[in-house]
């Protein structure tokens, strides 16, 4: 099954080899991965994202989902996101988003796991989605928030990343 969602301002679709150049463009950014347990990535950790989204599009079953957000303006490659089947509990999954810098503040975050929400509720038979996000990101508290998310976990000291001791908010909504 090949992906492809479209909103107002978006495409989210299938990863391709072409998309390297625009992924490690925000990929390899340390001021904005600061909340991530990932990267700045290296050439070589991009193309290793690239190749496993490109596996997992093949997988059967499929498990997880990884998405290219295009903004359909420019035909431009703004950032991903991704949807991960809960192999321990059915219909239950876990979602995350990244987008670059450039395109911050402009509702696309919202628009896009919003856009997701509404595909794996209807295509995927998911009824509950978590997500997680540092304590310290105010932005994607936000964006969750708008997207009908509710926190419902601190785990303190979650684990240790960049040179700190993470908080982490777990958020849960029901499709």
């Amino acid at each position: 099954m090949e992906i492809w969602i479209e909103t107002e301002r978006l495409i989210l679709r299938e990863y391709v080899v072409a998309d390297y150049k625009a992924v490690h463009e925000y990929a390899s950014q340390e001021k904005i991965l600061v909340y991530e347990n990932w990267g700045p990535n290296t050439e070589a950790d991009t193309s290793k994202f690239i190749a496993e989204a490109l596996k997992l599009k093949a997988a059967v079953p499929r498990v997880s989902f990884e998405l290219a957000i295009i903004l359909k303006e420019e035909n431009r490659l703004i950032g991903g996101c991704g949807f991960r089947f809960d192999l321990k509990e059915a219909h239950k999954g876990n979602l995350g988003y990244i987008i670059n810098p450039l395109y911050w503040r402009t509702g696309y975050a919202k628009e896009a796991t919003n856009a997701l929400i509404q595909f794996v509720a209807s295509e995927l038979d998911v009824k509950t989605i978590d997500a997680t996000c540092d304590v310290l990101n105010l932005a994607s508290q936000a964006v969750l928030k708008h997207c009908g998310f509710f926190r419902i976990k601190l785990i303190k000291k979650h684990f240790e990343m960049k040179g700190r001791v993470r908080d982490t908010f777990v958020y849960e909504r029901n499709t």
